[in-house]
């Protein structure tokens, strides 16, 4: 029963890491139109830039987290 434990509970991080993407996702689609919108107005966009690098780093990050989980899904299924 260990086993299979901890495939269930690899397979929730697993979805709880695949929802994080797709919330950052549209996070980042937001936080693009926040930048064209402020450009269009013609105000500073450097903090909103900022926080746009952010997100990409914070989604980076959990892809790779994303990926290393899947991998060790993978292994243990062999």
């Amino acid at each position: 029963m260990g086993e299979e434990m901890a495939m269930k509970n690899a397979r929730d991080l697993f979805a709880e890491t695949d929802q994080k993407v797709a919330e950052l996702k549209k996070r980042i689609a937001r936080q693009r139109e926040v930048i064209k919108q402020a450009k269009l107005r013609g105000h500073s966009t450097a903090a909103a830039e900022t926080i746009q690098r952010t997100l990409h780093q914070s989604l980076r990050a959990f892809e790779q987290r994303r990926q290393q989980i899947f991998e060790r899904l993978e292994a243990k299924q062999r």
